[in-house]
């Protein structure tokens, strides 16, 4: 029984399977067979590969645009960026807008330039790269508020506005602050304006901005339009990447020519005749002079047709420093009057400062008004001498040098230069003094008195002086002195800012007469030295009692002595003197500014000496004298 039931069990199995064959068989020759993949086929195909995304996205600001960096090391040129299947850029913005922008561009970019965006609000872009088939990567994105004209409109109003100096006819802007700001950081300005004529003037200004406008018309209203160049600095301290122009017009009511200035060389501008100041007043002014201890330029300003300057300072009275010798009851003062050619400033020529306002004077030489200058070569400093330097060149200034007709070959010495002896040594230099021309005594001094030299008396004696032996024979520039104690001497003194100029004029040349019997200067010292029959100079740089009027040292030195006025001449003839100071001729680097000459009759011998009012010793000096030539 068993034996059959597990044979039972294999037949049933053994035709069931037969069964399942023979029906799929039915089916499969019963069936289109083209079809018979298409539940699988999904599963067949190729996987897409999408184009590789940046790796950074940042922007820089710049006006109404904005450059996003795409590349974490820097820009590179497209034909070298490689972003695997990656062929285009492309950048959105403004998607929420119902029309999105978008910008193609053709390669893969390191960094993109979107320009046009000119509203003061926040821009989001996506940026993204796409194959050739339309597929695109994983957008970077960014938002961005750029720099439009509402920001600069802004900035315009924290520009400071300029300083102006006005006159009626003429207008100086300065920034003295300058102009950059924690706003905007200045690059330069366009400016264009009408002049009295009509005419339109425009130009440039560079990053040290200064503005001479002339031929202004008085009285009106200007109106300057000024385009400031200037580079936005942004909230973050980050600068804008664009210098952009910022209009800011400036407008300025002229004043009248009538209207009064305030002169800042007020003594100079008198000594070339001015005595009233508005522009109206000084409208006919084409030449002034300035002397070469000037302080500044300002004053031109004013003056609308000056053309010409001289600036040696010949001619004007009064413009001279004055220096003042006080000490053993006596006092003198030098200086005062005019300048005179042998003058040279006492500072060597490289600390001499440069005058102040310099700018003013180029303001007008540039614009075509000051069409000539006279000026001495170093007289007012190398750097003066710097400044000049390009208009030499073309022809607007000219140097007076040593061989120009503006120098004499002999330059006669003023009275304002004399001082008494005794402020050094009363006790050996005593004199008394007295002088022939106008100029001395100076009021309220008493180191000198007068004398007339067409009618002098010497020890109850009428003297010849001789009058037409002189270079200056009317008689008006002669010094006499009565010999009182036994180093009889005075001096010649420069103001401690000048010096004689040794170079230019190597010879001091002077003539001497004794107006006394000769018995009265023969063997005065005994050993038959006639000891006050010639003079000693004595050049230096400062008296020994005054040190302070030199910053050089007292620097004196021994010129030689000189010849002695013999029987013959004496009470005849006047006797010439000749010094020679080329080897003082106070260069650059010497310290030799030679501003003192000592006339000294004793020579320092010892000489045993008493004054005796019956027989005075009376010495005369005259055609006192600085020479270009040992003949002149």
């Amino acid at each position: 029984m068993k034996s059959f039931i597990k044979n039972k069990k294999s037949f049933v199995h053994f035709y069931g399977a037969i069964i399942f064959i023979l029906i799929n068989s039915l089916l499969f020759i019963s069936c289109d067979n083209s079809g018979i993949y298409d539940n699988i086929k999904i599963f067949s195909q190729e996987e897409i590969v999408y184009p590789a995304t940046f790796d950074t996205c940042y922007a820089t600001i710049g006006y109404e645009r904005v450059e996003i960096d795409l590349r974490k090391d820097g820009r590179i040129p497209a034909s070298k960026m490689d972003l695997g299947k990656a062929a285009k850029t492309v950048v959105i913005y403004d998607e929420d807008y119902p029309e999105p922008t978008v910008i193609e561009y053709d390669s893969v970019c390191s960094y993109v330039n979107i320009t046009g965006l000119n509203e003061p609000r926040v821009y989001r872009f996506k940026i993204y790269t796409e194959d050739k088939f339309g597929y695109k990567s994983t957008p970077q994105e960014i938002s961005v508020v750029p720099y439009t004209a509402f920001d600069a409109n802004v900035l315009k109003q924290g520009i400071p506005s300029p300083t102006a100096s006005i006159a009626p006819n003429a207008l100086i802007m300065e920034w003295p602050t300058g102009l950059n700001t924690i706003m905007m950081e200045y690059h330069g300005m366009l400016y264009e304006y009408a002049n009295q004529s009509l005419d339109t003037i425009s130009g440039s200004l560079a990053k040290s901005p200064r503005l001479y406008c002339g031929n202004l018309p008085s009285g009106n209203q200007v109106t300057f339009n000024m385009k400031y160049k200037v580079l936005p600095i942004l909230e973050n301290g980050v600068k804008l990447l664009d210098t952009i122009f910022v209009e800011k017009p400036y407008i300025v009511q002229m004043p009248t020519p009538e209207q009064q200035f305030i002169p800042q060389e007020l003594s100079i501008l008198r000594a070339n005749g001015i005595t009233k100041f508005t522009t109206k007043d000084v409208e006919n002014v084409t030449t002034l002079t300035y002397p070469m201890n000037m302080s500044t330029f300002a004053d031109l300003f004013f003056f609308p047709n000056v053309t010409t300057l001289n600036l040696t300072g010949k001619g004007l009275p009064n413009t001279l420093e004055t220096l003042t010798y006080a000490r053993n009851n006596m006092t003198s003062i030098v200086g005062g009057g005019s300048w005179q050619e042998f003058l040279s400033p006492v500072d060597k020529p490289a600390v001499i400062k440069t005058p102040e306002s310099l700018q003013t004077l180029k303001d007008l030489i540039d614009a075509g008004q000051i069409k000539h200058i006279k000026y001495i070569p170093k007289s007012m400093g190398l750097n003066f001498d710097a400044f000049l330097a390009p208009y030499v060149e073309s022809g607007i200034v000219e140097l007076l040098t040593n061989d120009h007709p503006f120098f004499p070959n002999k330059v006669f010495v003023e009275p304002q230069f004399f001082a008494n002896g005794d402020v050094q040594d009363s006790g050996s230099w005593g004199m008394k003094l007295a002088y022939s021309g106008n100029f001395l005594p100076r009021e309220g001094l008493n180191d000198i008195s007068k004398f007339d030299p067409k009618s002098d008396i010497v020890n109850g004696v009428p003297v010849n002086l001789h009058l037409d032996q002189l270079i200056q024979n009317d008689g008006k520039n002669i010094y006499r002195g009565v010999v009182v104690k036994y180093r009889p001497s005075f001096f010649f003194a420069l103001p401690r800012q000048w010096r004689f100029d040794n170079k230019r004029y190597p010879y001091l040349k002077f003539k001497m007469f004794i107006g006394c019997d000769k018995s009265l200067v023969t063997n005065t010292g005994g050993n038959n030295r006639h000891v006050y029959r010639s003079p000693w100079i004595r050049p230096m740089n400062s008296l020994w009692s005054f040190g302070q009027n030199s910053d050089y040292g007292q620097e004196g030195w021994d010129s030689g002595r000189n010849s002695s006025i013999t029987d013959a001449e004496i009470q005849n003839t006047w006797h010439e003197y000749t010094i020679d100071m080329s080897n003082n001729n106070g260069d650059d680097t010497s310290n030799r500014r030679n501003r003192v000459y000592v006339f000294n009759f004793g020579h320092e011998d010892g000489v045993n000496w008493s004054y005796d009012k019956d027989k005075e010793v009376v010495i005369y000096i005259a055609d006192v004298r600085l020479c270009k030539t040992r003949n002149d």
